[in-house]
């Protein structure tokens, strides 16, 4: 191989390293995650849920499932919020705003944009908060962005309002869950005591005698 073939390829190396290299530090990654004194971060623990008041939220349908045998049938990985229109969504969480971003859902024509805000809470936690206006009108992505309190780089503490909620037809929600390491994970063990019988509360006034989560067996 000429030197001047193999000078282009440890460039191109070199170049997709530093790029690499920025990207982890504008994450706060590249020397693992650090929260300067904001929050600890060792564990994640004491997590609310994501709404202010019940009557921000208009019904209740899926929680997490790793089977399909629970209530609604099918395996889910996280908590749905139904919320009312213009309603506050909070933050369940301390972190880093890490991701704001949308999507032209692949899936439906209905549910046509789904709006990411990714929180990281240290180098293996993530909370994720997925807006789902259901809409099939072209902007309506830019409205629910428009609509969100915060952007990516903030850091955020728990209580925070993250946004003011679109709802444009019924089956509008956010769904919001936990992942390690890229893995969806149950959320239920991460609530703190009052907000585990707040989500409950919430939960039995639409569907008694549900729980939060339904494990694999």
């Amino acid at each position: 191989m000429k030197r001047k073939t193999v000078a282009a390829i440890l460039l191109i190396i070199i170049g997709i390293g530093v790029l690499f290299g920025v990207y982890l530090l504008q994450n706060n990654m590249l020397f693992g995650f650090d929260p300067e004194g904001r929050y600890p971060s060792e564990r994640l623990e004491n997590v609310g849920v994501i709404y202010s008041n019940q009557s921000d939220i208009y019904g209740y349908a899926e929680g997490y499932s790793e089977t399909n045998s629970c209530p609604w049938g099918f395996i889910h990985n996280g908590i749905d919020y139904f919320f009312n229109n213009g309603s506050e969504v909070v933050a369940a969480s301390p972190g880093y705003v890490e991701e704001v971003s949308w999507r032209l859902n692949p899936d439906t024509t209905l549910n046509m944009y789904n709006i990411f805000v990714t929180v990281r809470f240290n180098a293996s936690v993530e909370i994720s908060y997925t807006f789902e206006p259901f809409t099939h009108v072209e902007g309506d992505q830019n409205r629910q962005l428009a609509m969100l309190a915060i952007q990516k780089g903030d850091w955020i503490q728990k209580g925070d309002v993250i946004a003011q909620f679109l709802y444009v037809e019924e089956g509008a929600h956010i769904h919001w869950g936990i992942r390690i390491h890229n893995d969806w994970v149950d959320p239920e063990p991460f609530f703190s005591s009052s907000d585990h019988a707040e989500l409950l509360s919430l939960i039995d006034s639409y569907h008694p005698g549900w729980s939060i989560s339904y494990l694999a067996p």
